[in-house]
């Protein structure tokens, strides 16, 4: 069994789909995939049972089993992971996963961190701080490829706006020295530059998507960039 797991999802999906394919190419089976959130101990006792219709070896994948909504059945999957440790199983997490929540995983936990220097950056936007931010941004793609940086952008205007508008009642789950860090970064936008900001990240989002852009993402970052 492995854990991939960690911020740099970009590298976590691109070894999931390694191991994919490795699996496709060395053996005869078939490869079963489920969501954390909807998979049952039953289901899961199916999926790792040796008897399958078309024979052969299987690869199971469940992604995002730590994230998500807490459940009985889902703790009753992780019980049962813990105390079996399946051979041809991979666990997939589109976040990094608190160590004391699989120490006592008997697996291969591979963990993918996004360099330091992302962070840097994303505590760097703010309004009258373009020439830092872009600097840290163009610092942040000789190690990562503009999409994973995009992502993370999003990910962080998203804490902000809910910053903006619920205080530390919405990011309650987050460390105290963290949410005041993140209300602190919020006010210096205010909730309606915030959202008008995520506006935009939409329709930077949209253009690539459809190639309608008239530049490509590095160029429209820039730009954004320039405008805070």
């Amino acid at each position: 069994m492995i854990l991939l797991h960690g911020e740099n999802i970009i590298a976590s999906r691109q070894k999931l789909k390694e191991s994919i394919t490795f699996f496709e190419q060395k053996k005869t089976g078939e490869v079963l995939k489920f969501e954390g959130n909807n998979l049952s101990l039953i289901n899961l006792r199916q999926a790792l049972s040796p008897l399958s219709l078309i024979g052969g070896d299987k690869l199971v994948i469940i992604e995002n089993l730590f994230g998500g909504r807490k459940s009985k059945e889902k703790e009753k999957v992780i019980d049962f992971l813990k105390k079996e440790n399946p051979e041809d199983l991979i666990i997939w997490e589109g976040k990094k996963i608190d160590g004391r929540l699989i120490t006592s995983f008997k697996n291969q936990t591979l963990k993918f961190d996004l360099p330091v220097i992302i962070f840097r950056f994303l505590d760097a936007l703010f309004p009258d701080n373009s020439r830092m931010s872009l600097n840290l941004f163009h610092q942040c793609l000789a190690q990562d490829p503009p999409e994973i940086i995009f992502y993370m952008m999003i990910k962080h205007f998203r804490l902000l706006i809910i910053a903006a508008d619920l205080g530390s009642k919405g990011l309650d789950k987050m460390d105290s020295w963290r949410q005041e860090k993140i209300i602190n970064q919020a006010k210096k936008f205010g909730l309606n530059r915030l959202l008008q900001i995520y506006r935009q990240f939409l329709e930077i989002d949209w253009r690539q998507k459809t190639g309608k852009a008239p530049f490509d993402l590095i160029s429209e970052l820039d730009l954004l960039l320039a405008s805070f």
